[in-house]
């Protein structure tokens, strides 16, 4: 048999497998719309929200008013610490603001008053939010503060305004425009699932032939299947970065042609890789059981949601021997960041040394 007729065998193969067609075709479409539906309401609002108030005085009800006024938080008030003590107990609160019993007595005599912020460190988001609409509501009765007396020390409005901003910060989320945890993470986890699925795909086509009937189709049904297996993915490639990030309304900067070119090197590389590994699992099973365990690990080892500083250093340097390092930061930078494909030079020289090595050690195994 020719390679042409090798691919084509192996599409029928494909098709013939339920599991196969489920692991390499459906999965993925399956996973671009239900991950992201927990990310898809991605602004944190009417985080609850505890305020003590020990000194209930004007200042500190002015204060209260200022927090209440976010949307970011729902807030509920009690008047002792023991009150607080309960209400954390019971687990009903994200972040909790204490107000000291001489907060406005501070105010007054121009001193530093000084506020008790805590936040539930299990929710991020949640707990961030919650502290910075605090930090903000305080800021802005500070310089109301400041800019009230310095009226009164005969200073203008504007002027009070322009000694208050003397430094201007304007922010602006360039990748990220909503902040959400949803535009950080799945563009980065839709490389993992479009190599885990193709990997445990391939192992469920071949995982029931012996090494002699692998070895049966020689170097022309090696390369028949590497290209099967690269079309394979490339059209999962094209779908993910493509169609799924514009479907979920994820940020998209990339050139069609650099992301093309760059689909194509990986998808080669990880069906390359998909191969190899294949030809050790003597069943059809065992893929699924290796593999599911390490898409996290792999994740964390990418460096995306880990920092690699934070790695063992033998561990900075092997996890560039999984392809979906090289893909996740390659992808992300490309289809988020906007990098350029000349940008990518270590990742696509990665690539490409992982790829040739998988080839060489796939032949040794196919022929």
């Amino acid at each position: 048999m020719s390679t042409y007729q090798h691919f084509i065998a192996c599409w029928r193969a494909i098709f013939a497998d339920k599991g196969a067609v489920l692991l390499l075709f459906i999965a993925g479409i399956i996973y671009s719309f239900f991950y992201p539906l927990p990310y898809a309401y991605e602004k944190v609002e009417a985080v609850p929200l505890v305020i003590a108030n020990l000194d209930q005085s004007q200042a500190s009800r002015q204060l209260i008013r200022l927090i209440e006024a976010s949307p970011a938080v729902t807030v509920q008030q009690v008047n002792t610490t023991e009150q607080v003590q309960q209400v954390l107990w019971q687990a009903k609160t994200m972040a909790l603001v204490v107000i000291p019993a001489t907060f406005q007595q501070d105010l007054l005599a121009g001193e530093s008053a000084e506020l008790i912020l805590a936040s539930h460190g299990g929710y991020l988001l949640a707990g961030s939010k919650a502290l910075g609409t605090v930090s903000q509501a305080a800021l802005t009765m500070g310089a109301v503060i400041s800019a009230d007396k310095a009226q009164r020390l005969g200073q203008s409005s504007q002027q009070a305004s322009a000694n208050q901003q003397l430094v201007k910060l304007e922010a602006r989320p360039l990748f990220n425009p909503n902040e959400g945890y949803g535009h950080y993470v799945v563009p980065a986890v839709l490389v993992l699932i479009l190599q885990q699925s193709l990997l445990m795909g391939v192992t469920l086509v071949l995982g029931h032939k012996t090494q002699a009937e692998l070895q049966a189709g020689g170097v022309q049904g090696y390369f028949g299947m590497l290209a099967c297996f690269s079309l394979v993915a490339l059209i999962n490639c094209l779908y993910f970065f493509v169609v799924a990030v514009r479907l979920q309304s994820y940020h998209q900067v990339s050139h069609f042609g650099e992301l093309l070119l760059f689909s194509i090197l990986f998808s080669v590389c990880i069906a390359a890789f998909a191969l190899l590994l294949a030809s050790w699992f003597d069943t059809r099973e065992r893929g699924l059981q290796l593999l599911l365990a390490t898409a996290v690990p792999m994740l964390f080892l990418s460096g995306y949601s880990w920092p690699t500083e934070a790695l063992p250093e033998i561990l900075q340097y092997l996890r560039w021997l999984l392809p979906s390092t090289a893909g996740i930061q390659g992808f992300v930078s490309l289809n988020q960041l906007g990098a350029s494909l000349a940008q990518l030079q270590h990742e696509v020289l990665v690539l490409l040394g992982l790829t040739f090595s998988a080839v060489y050690l796939g032949i040794r195994r196919y022929h």
